[in-house]
């Protein structure tokens, strides 16, 4: 079985590397970001921003950060694979329904991750590390701001949006994961994209990254990373080879 308390209990035990997995992020953020000023709109700020102005920046070779983004940037996204196969999309479609409680929920994260190209469970792990995959979280900011729903979208940077539409699982779905597609185009990659979902570009490039953000991207990787493993023995291991090698060269 692959529970919540389980994938909770697999980043507990993950908690021993978090020192070495932040310093990576950091440094990922500040030399991967695009340097330049035209790229820069008011859709990058659109989660609200951290009030937090800690730095957080560590020592590390631009060989070991290079290494670091091309491992993470070129995973083999079997999620996605399997998803818009029809053999295997029903499976998928069950495996992430029992993750997150809801086939509700699924489904709108899934049809979303798959119009955008983005990994399943990168888009699984922002919305647990947002939300708990409560459709009905809320978040008051620091500066007067209300973050909502799945993706917590903020209030100030989706104005056109009702309450009711932050509280829809498929309306959250398309605004936070087509603002994530933003972020990793924008910045290159999906490290660097996370923290400006997270804390919005300008506050990166100032500041360093804010340490509660690098805990979130922290969060987010070690809980992708538990969904992958688990997607591999609970989905893949029950495809036959011939179905394997059929998905693999399609």
């Amino acid at each position: 079985m692959f529970s919540e308390n389980q994938i909770i209990s697999e980043k507990i035990r993950g908690s021993a590397a978090l020192g070495l997995f932040l310093a990576v992020i950091s440094a990922a953020i500040l030399i991967f970001l695009p340097d330049e000023e035209s790229k820069k709109t008011a859709a990058e700020e659109s989660i609200a921003v951290t009030e937090n102005e800690d730095d957080f920046l560590f020592d590390i070779t631009d060989e070991d950060l290079a290494d670091f983004v091309l491992d993470t940037s070129k995973k083999d996204d079997q999620g996605l694979k399997f998803y818009r196969q029809a053999e295997s999309k029903a499976a998928v479609e069950w495996f992430y329904a029992r993750i997150t409680g809801s086939t509700e929920i699924a489904h709108a994260v899934l049809e979303e991750a798959d119009a955008n190209d983005i990994p399943l469970s990168l888009a699984f792990a922002l919305a647990h590390t947002e939300s708990s995959f409560n459709v009905n979280a809320y978040h008051k900011n620091t500066n007067g701001s209300i973050d909502r729903g799945l993706f917590q979208l903020n209030n100030l940077s989706f104005p056109k949006l009702t309450e009711t539409d932050f509280y829809d699982p498929a309306v959250s779905a398309k605004y936070g994961l087509s603002h994530l597609k933003f972020c990793i185009s924008t910045a290159g990659n999906e490290i660097a994209g996370l923290a400006m979902y997270n804390a919005g570009t300008v506050k990166v490039r100032r500041n360093g990254t804010p340490q509660i953000t690098l805990n979130y991207i922290s969060q987010i990787e070690h809980y992708r990373a538990v969904l992958d493993d688990s997607f591999e023995s609970e989905v893949i291991a029950f495809f036959s080879d011939e179905v394997l090698k059929k998905l693999a060269a399609r």
